[in-house]
């Protein structure tokens, strides 16, 4: 074979071998087209699912979809839109400007603001809610909501997209829910207005009733009559708590409760409190005792009437539902910054407790602790009421209590720091004192510990005198001499009969605790004492009552005398004008005025006591606010623009009495230019302080 046709072979091997190699790889290029092919109609057959279910989910939700050229302004809509409009397809809006024509004049503006703060990115998504017009000339109220979801290479808008929803049915549902609100808030208002007259009737015979018992306590009566008096003047002033309660519940329901602000001192409230508390736990001998933290400052601001209020709801129901052993009414201090100060109040009875089931809605109106027993009654509504007011004052409340055991009620609240103003000044000599205690009462120990570590001391508590008075011995023998002993009665009366006194007795300050009515045997009035303090005190007391006996000062015995009340100081006879409608309110008040040796004259109404004032003098005028013809304060204010045209006469006192002791009706008397406020039915010592205050 010729070389020529060796190399015409092996040219024509190479060839065939390319042409092998490019018929696999065309066969390759058919497998891939045909596997992209078959994923193409895969993912196309999925998109025209995944479209159906759009559309479907579209019709059956009447969602019509819209999509906004921005630039040329061009408006595509599905043909839901056409039905929510009631057009055909080809009428529908082909600009976004022809579909703003569309649109309630009073809602237009609206849209175009929620629009341009989309299309300045200020949010997210473009949402709105107005009136379309229908083809029937109808307004449809419609919801929109749609975004940008192309922009230019500068971020400018290139096209939105969007839906638009049919919600007439809810703005119908709507508009019959505000229907029926405006209804209910106006029925509201007559509730109020019905309830603001119901308190002037109800305050008004019952003013008469309080009134006529305490002007029959002056006369001579046998003790069943006085009995019969106190029943009568009881059930007078429960009633009155009562509707109180009831008043305040009514107000927490349509938030008109607002709290004052005034300063206070905690231990006035407390020892206010407190002598409330003693008289009613002392008719079931229950023992009462108390704790202030003497860390607390002397004064704060905050509202005292509504504090006392929250205090007055636990303290009653321990008194209520505690039928042995004690009440303890506690203050601590927790903390304060430049602006606050953070107090803690506990009030703690070992009373019948309260059930698992029954805590979990303790604090609901109208639950009662007890429910399956009328025996403790109540409206259950007080610590409804309790529970509120402590978080108007930023405080929290909580309750722990196990049945049979007793409960305890603990609340804080945030009270306003009063510059200045710092804890009571405690002598430094009584810092950091060694104290013996003797007290077979753990509670009553645990207290007077309290007080004394807040300074510093050292304290041993002893159960019985005799291992008290060998801990002084001891101590005495030591050469570390206790600085202090103090001494409940109850142990030393079990003790009075085997002591026998030694030098680390009487080298020893000797404080003695009572309660009020204990009798002191000689014996043990013998044995030294320095200070002799009744239970229960407030801090400055008991302050006081360490430092005589540690420093062993004498102090002059209280005699009986001493604590007879100081007797009043004789007012001038005034001559008083008493505006009054009520016959029976006129009687109280003209009998006890008149037995304080004044001289009173009546108007029927605002209008009479006006012209009363113009033709006389008088040193004082009690106005009733609530009179027909003309009421209380328009009185006032007139009474106020006579005495304008005398300015060198002097002014004369208004006493404003009313049956509402609202905060509101209470500011509205002293801008009608009263000067001063007390509630029916009144006190007689409040009318007192009043009298006595005119020069």
């Amino acid at each position: 074979m010729s070389e020529d046709l060796k190399k015409r072979i092996q040219a024509l091997e190479s060839e065939l071998k390319v042409v092998r190699l490019a018929s696999m790889q065309w066969e390759e290029i058919q497998r891939t087209y045909q596997k992209s092919n078959d994923r193409l109609q895969q993912v196309f057959g999925e998109l025209n699912q995944v479209n159906e279910r759009l559309t479907m989910a579209f019709e059956a939700s009447q969602l019509a979809w819209w999509d906004w050229d921005f630039k040329s302004g061009k408006l595509d809509c599905s043909e839901n839109m056409a039905l929510l409009l009631g057009l055909k397809k080809e009428f529908l809006p082909p600009t976004f400007s022809a579909l703003l024509d569309l649109i309630h004049p009073e809602d237009a503006h609206e849209v175009k603001a929620n629009l341009e703060k989309h299309l300045n990115g200020a949010i997210p998504y473009f949402e709105s809610e107005y009136r379309l017009k229908t083809s029937s000339g109808e307004w449809k109220w419609v919801f929109d909501k749609g975004r940008i979801i192309e922009k230019d290479i500068l971020g400018k808008p290139v096209r939105l997209l969007g839906v638009t929803m049919d919600v007439e049915r809810k703005k119908v549902h709507e508009k019959k829910l505000l229907t029926e609100f405006e209804k209910a808030d106006e029925a509201n208002r007559a509730k109020s207005s019905f309830l603001s007259t119901m308190a002037h009737e109800i305050f008004t015979p019952l003013s008469g009733v309080v009134g006529m018992a305490e002007i029959l306590k002056q006369s001579e009566l046998s003790p069943e009559q006085m009995e019969y008096l106190e029943i009568i003047t009881d059930s007078a002033t429960n009633l009155l708590s009562v509707f109180n309660t009831i008043m305040d519940f009514l107000k927490i329901e349509a938030d008109q409760i607002e709290l004052t602000s005034s300063f206070f001192s905690i231990y006035d409230l407390m020892d206010d409190l407190i002598s409330v508390i003693i008289p009613e736990a002392a008719e079931k001998e229950l023992e009462v005792i108390t704790f202030i933290d003497p860390n607390i400052p002397m004064r704060v601001k905050g509202d005292p009437a509504r504090l006392t209020q929250v205090l007055r709801v636990f303290a009653d129901n321990a008194v209520k539902f505690t039928e042995n052993g004690e009440i303890t009414i506690e203050a601590h201090f927790l903390s304060w910054d430049e602006d606050t100060v953070n107090v803690q109040f506990r009030v703690s009875d070992t009373g019948i407790g309260i059930s698992e089931e029954a805590l979990k809605r303790i604090f609901t109106s109208f639950t009662r602790i007890s429910p399956s027993t009328g025996k403790y009654g109540g409206s259950g509504l007080g610590l409804a009421i309790a529970r509120h007011l402590i978080t108007k004052m930023k405080g929290e409340v909580n309750v722990e209590s196990t049945p049979s055991s007793g409960s305890s009620f603990t609340f804080n609240v945030l009270l306003e720091k009063s510059p200045g103003s710092e804890p009571p000044f405690t002598d430094p000599k009584i810092k950091g004192l060694k104290v013996v205690l003797i007290d077979p009462s753990a509670v009553n120990a645990r207290v007077l510990i309290d007080y004394l570590v807040r300074l510093d001391c050292d304290v041993e508590h002893f159960i019985t005198f005799t291992d008290g008075l060998q801990e002084i011995s001891h101590r005495n023998k030591i050469n570390k001499p206790a600085d202090l002993v103090i001494v409940d009665l109850e142990a030393a009366k079990l003790a009075q009969g085997s002591f026998i006194p030694n030098p680390a007795w009487e080298k020893t300050g000797k404080l003695l605790l009572h309660y009020k009515g204990s009798s002191i045997p000689k014996k043990i009035s013998e044995m030294g004492f320095g200070s002799v303090l009744q239970r229960p005190f407030l801090p400055a007391e008991f302050w006081t009552s360490v430092y005589n006996a540690f420093t062993k000062k004498v102090v002059t015995p209280v005699t009986e005398a001493a604590l007879k009340p100081l007797p009043r100081t004789e007012t001038r006879n005034l001559r008083i004008l008493l505006a009054e409608d009520n016959l029976i309110n006129q009687k109280v008040a003209k009998v006890t005025l008149s037995k304080l040796g004044h001289y009173i004259e009546v108007a029927e109404n605002g209008k009479i006591a006006v012209e009363m004032f113009k033709k006389n003098h008088y040193d004082l005028v009690i106005m009733d606010i609530f009179m027909p013809e003309m009421d209380g304060l328009q009185a006032s204010r007139e009474i106020r623009q006579i005495e304008q045209s005398a300015p060198s006469k002097k002014a004369i006192h208004i006493c404003a009495i009313t049956a509402n002791a609202d905060k509101d009706d209470e500011e509205k008397c002293y801008k009608a230019g009263v000067n001063s406020y007390i509630t029916k039915p009144f006190k007689l010592e409040e009318l007192i302080e009043i009298l006595d205050s005119i020069k």
